[in-house]
């Protein structure tokens, strides 16, 4: 929490949340298109709640899933830092979202300003960073059961929902979206995704997995 001195000796305090708060507010609805691929944006998307998919889309019409962007986080990522211009990738609602759209310039100001907001731009930032290691680790796999198991761990860290018991968490996804985060077929994806079943490193239902967390881990070690 920021303590901003102003004259007079009063004080107010201001949090990340509260600057975003004077911007304007976009709803997506899940599935709704939030960035094209090459479009220059109207300023910084903050996410405020909810989900947003990063993708490409291949030369079979395919989207295959570059990352998964939460709460807090920027897109599109490089933009705000003047790195890019124009989006490099397509960014699509998973869920119901909610973004503040804020003018580069007053982003960057804000952050020059106020070190602890800076500061926990460098968290979030620093945990994309060793979440999308996890996630090359998985795609560098030779062995596609190992392949699938790693990209659930990535997937649970960034869509999952935790049980009451830490080890266990509920991802909310289909089998066409895991095999096309991994470039796999369908037919492919079921067939491991029914070996891991067996192995009791998860259970399905529908389009919901429940993840063993350990178990998978191990799983992971023994290889």
């Amino acid at each position: 929490m920021l303590e901003i001195f102003q004259p007079r000796g009063q004080i107010i305090v201001q949090t990340f949340e509260q600057f975003i708060a004077s911007y304007p507010l976009i709803v997506f609805e899940k599935g709704q298109t939030v960035l094209l691929k090459d479009e220059s944006p109207k300023g910084t998307y903050v996410i405020e709640s909810g989900i947003i998919k990063t993708y490409t889309i291949n030369e079979s019409g395919e989207e295959r899933i570059i990352s998964i962007d939460t709460k807090g986080e920027d897109i599109p990522i490089g933009f705000t830092i003047g790195l890019i211009d124009r989006c490099q990738y397509f960014y699509k609602a998973y869920s119901r979202c909610t973004i503040r759209v804020i003018p580069r310039d007053d982003y960057l100001k804000h952050l020059e300003e106020n070190p602890e907001s800076l500061y926990r731009r460098h968290i979030r930032l620093t945990k994309i960073l060793l979440t999308n290691l996890k996630r090359i680790e998985a795609l560098e796999q030779s062995n596609t059961s190992e392949k699938v198991a790693r990209t659930l761990l990535y997937m649970a860290d960034t869509l999952g929902s935790t049980f009451p018991n830490k080890t266990i968490r509920k991802l909310s996804i289909t089998q066409q979206e895991i095999a096309n985060a991994l470039g796999l077929t369908r037919e492919t994806a079921g067939i491991v995704l029914k070996k891991l079943e067996v192995k009791q490193l998860l259970q399905h239902s529908r389009n919901t997995y429940v993840l063993y967390i350990e178990k998978i881990h191990k799983f992971i070690d023994k290889r």
